[in-house]
């Protein structure tokens, strides 16, 4: 059960960090309240600028990740290989912000004392 919720957590962490789930240790210096939102609820926690996007570009491409910036000409996004692209907007055919995360909810898939459990280990996390 341990080793269960242990690697469950990892997972949160690492798809957190590309799904804009707030859950990454630079991140965790949330609360544990703010943290099991992140577990139960991902998208309630979501910042505006973390939403993830769908992009198709002009040539056919199509990059999906998490927004890291955005400015009047171009968007940074992380993909899910963690590779960073700089695009210019002029050079988009379609840019679709996603209003939910990409990351799953675990309300109803573990108990109240499995996600305490989640919570507390994501705590130790904040490298302090």
């Amino acid at each position: 059960m341990r080793t269960r919720l242990l690697l469950l957590a990892s997972f949160v962490v690492a798809l957190g960090a590309l799904a804009g789930a707030q859950v990454t240790p630079q991140r965790l210096l949330r609360t544990a309240d703010a943290l099991n939102r992140s577990v139960t609820d991902p998208t309630a926690g979501l910042m505006p600028i973390n939403r993830p996007v769908r992009i198709t570009m002009k040539d056919g491409r199509t990059i999906t990740g998490r927004r890291l910036n955005e400015d009047t000409f171009t968007v940074q996004v992380i993909d899910d290989k963690e590779r960073l692209h700089s695009l210019v907007k002029s050079d988009m055919r379609n840019y679709v912000v996603e209003t939910k995360a990409l990351m799953p909810s675990y309300a109803g898939k573990l108990t109240e004392d499995e996600v305490a459990d989640v919570v507390a280990y994501l705590l130790t996390l904040r490298g302090e």
